[in-house]
């Protein structure tokens, strides 16, 4: 039996479901799927570092895209209209036509270029550490050249390792990724930094009936992103939007906080959650000027 870190027992189906990308009932924005393929298109050359370790940059492209579940290996199977918008993607081996309207899915398949970790120096290797860098969960941050406008960045979260039985590319190692279309920007440089922690926290689900412990990973100027503390135990289902309670203990009286988030993404072993709002003389208020900073230097020298 599987656990959720909420001690809700889950059996082998339920594993199972757990650990593939199940097609979310959220609509996706076609405007960010128009730029997505427009900076990430099938075929083209791109940078990336695992896990915000901008010191290592890999080279990878785009082999297909996977919407709703089913493969697109051309932008031939593309269909526009006359501004250029995608309207409709032929996904699959009967080419099943999936309007963009329709997409409840939509991620990224690149090659498996874990050999890449082999020619790193001794230095780089030691900060990739032993995880390995598509471990599922880990985050892949992708760099486009896109032209004169700029760089393009869009942060991808590893949904699973796989081998194609059938098609162009049967039985090669490929590796899907799920883009968190919040992080898709056109910029000279990534727009936010993420920093690397590891700090207990406590999670409170909505209405306060579900709790349980998590651990913050890394973090940006206005977002945490946690796994679960047991790595047997997977995360409870949660949507884009919903409201969760974090509460952080850095060991001193005057460094507890309460905070208000909102979940950016979730997946079976992280989630994204963006903060909202501290807790404060009583009750929940807006961040002020140095509270975020405050927040940021106590979780990086935790245990220091």
């Amino acid at each position: 039996m599987i656990k959720t870190f909420l001690g809700i027992s889950l059996g082998s189906k339920g594993a199972e479901d757990a650990s593939s990308e199940k097609i979310s009932q959220k609509r996706i924005d076609p405007a960010q799927i128009k730029t997505l393929i427009d900076f990430f298109p099938i075929g083209k050359k791109l940078d990336y570092c695992p896990e915000f370790k901008k010191e290592i940059v890999f080279e990878t492209f785009v082999v297909a895209y996977c919407v709703n579940g089913l493969f697109v290996y051309s932008a031939e199977a593309i269909e526009r209209n006359h501004q250029g918008d995608p309207v409709v993607f032929l996904a699959g081996e009967n080419e099943k036509r999936i309007p963009v309207s329709e997409l409840k899915l939509f991620q990224l398949l690149v090659p498996d270029t874990t050999d890449l970790e082999m020619k790193l120096d001794y230095q780089r290797r030691a900060l990739l550490g032993r995880g390995r860098q598509f471990n599922k969960g880990n985050y892949i941050s992708l760099t486009s050249n896109a032209g004169v406008k700029g760089v393009s960045t869009v942060d991808t979260e590893v949904a699973k390792q796989i081998v194609l039985p059938d098609g162009p590319y049967a039985q090669t190692k490929m590796i899907l990724l799920t883009p968190e279309f919040q992080t898709l920007a056109v910029v000279d440089q990534r727009r936010k930094a993420r920093a690397k922690t590891c700090v207990p926290v406590m999670v409170t689900l909505s209405g306060g009936q579900l709790t349980g412990p998590c651990t913050i990973v890394d973090m940006s100027d206005d977002a945490v992103r946690l796994r679960v503390r047991d790595r047997d135990t997977t995360m409870p289902v949660m949507k884009p939007g919903d409201e969760v309670t974090l509460e952080i203990d850095l060991g001193e009286a005057k460094r507890r906080y309460t905070i208000k988030g909102a979940v950016i993404r979730r997946s079976p072993e992280t989630c994204s959650i963006l903060l909202k709002a501290l807790f404060n003389d009583g009750k929940f208020g807006g961040f002020g000027p140095l509270d975020f900073l405050e927040l940021k230097a106590g979780l990086l020298n935790y245990g220091s």
